[in-house]
């Protein structure tokens, strides 16, 4: 028996491949995510997620969203500022580069 676990947990799962569901808070809508990578950014710790949609389609490079992960509240914020969402795309290309992800 597959035991479950939220969304935070499966995100630091590093065994981890199964889609992750995000409810959205102001549709309710449930969507489909892939984890691209988790990276560490300025004492934050940052999942890149690709919409399911987009993963199967193999549409990775205008797909990503990057959220925030709160351990302690056990919450994910979508990120919206440029400049954070920059750096860790930024991150991401390096470790990408360096075969980290």
């Amino acid at each position: 028996m597959m035991e479950y676990k939220n969304a935070i947990e499966q995100l630091l799962d590093e065994e981890n491949c199964e889609t992750v569901y995000l409810k959205d808070n102001k549709t309710g809508r449930v969507n489909a995510f892939e984890q691209m990578a988790l990276i560490p950014y300025d004492k934050n710790l940052y999942a890149i997620l690709v919409t399911k949609e987009d993963f199967d389609s193999d549409n990775l490079e205008n797909g990503g969203l990057v959220y925030r992960i709160d351990e302690k509240n056990q919450n994910l914020y979508l990120v919206e500022d440029d400049n954070v969402i920059f750096e860790v795309f930024d991150i991401y290309d390096r470790m990408y580069l360096e075969g980290e992800v």
